[in-house]
Parts: C-alpha cells; sequence; structure tokens
C-alpha cells in the first residue's frame, strides 16, 4: 500500500519547510554552469554568477504564501535580478541555507540559458515547491 498524504498535510509540511521549520534562512542564487539538476547533486555541482552586479538574494520565510490543493503549492513573490554588466550564460537558479550553505534545490531554466550581456538586462524567478 502506498503512502498518502493529505492535502492539508501537505499544506502543513510546506509551511513548516518554507515559513519557519528550517533552522536556516534561504537564499537565492543563479548559476552558470551548464548544469541539469539532478537528486545527487550538492553545492559543488553548481558554479554561482558573479560580476555584473549579481547577488543572491535571501527568500524571506514570512513572505512565503502556501496554499493547499492538489498539488498543495509554496510561492515567494517574484525577485529579481537588474545586472550591471557582462555575466555571461545563466543556466537556471538555487535554492541554499544561509548559514550553512547546504543546497535545498535547484531549478534549470526551461527556456535559458539567459546570456546577460548589457547593464540593465534582468532575470525573474517565482520561487515555488510543491508537493503532491
Amino acid at each position: 500500500m502506498a503512502l498518502i498524504v493529505p492535502n492539508s498535510a501537505e499544506a502543513f509540511i510546506l509551511g513548516h519547510i518554507l515559513k519557519g521549520g528550517l533552522p536556516e534562512d534561504l537564499d537565492i542564487r543563479l548559476y552558470t554552469s551548464n548544469t541539469t539538476p539532478t537528486e545527487t547533486d550538492t553545492i559543488l555541482t553548481y558554479t554561482e554568477a558573479t560580476g555584473g552586479g549579481y547577488a543572491a538574494i535571501q527568500l524571506t520565510a514570512a513572505s512565503w504564501v502556501i496554499t493547499e490543493g492538489e498539488p498543495s503549492l509554496g510561492e515567494h513573490p517574484q525577485v529579481s535580478w537588474t545586472f550591471t554588466g557582462i555575466v555571461g550564460n545563466v543556466y537556471g537558479y538555487y535554492v541554499t541555507r544561509r548559514t550553512s550553505g547546504d543546497l535545498v534545490w535547484a531549478e534549470r531554466f526551461t527556456n535559458g540559458p539567459y546570456d546577460i550581456q548589457t547593464a540593465s538586462d534582468q532575470i525573474r524567478v517565482t520561487p515555488r515547491l510543491t508537493a503532491n
């Protein structure tokens, strides 16, 4: 028999992970390595973007909105980077724990990479985590 987690419990679990269950805040980072995320990845799998005014962005725990459903969804308001110069190809983003730096999840852009070459180029991401 398969384990079943009801929608209400999925929402509870997402809320615990994203809004207060983690001992550390989360940061979202862009990566420039031509990497497709896998379950065996570590922080060393990804090459973080550098230059062009890039910096990681903190994902504030209180900003996550949890919606119960099929699937249940945790969504953070959109974050954006506006660059001041050349970064090169950006293939995706990854989320880390702020203090330990441990990898939490990663996602490759389905319509990327984005080639950042000029000041005012932007990348926008709406972080989402689902439980089904």
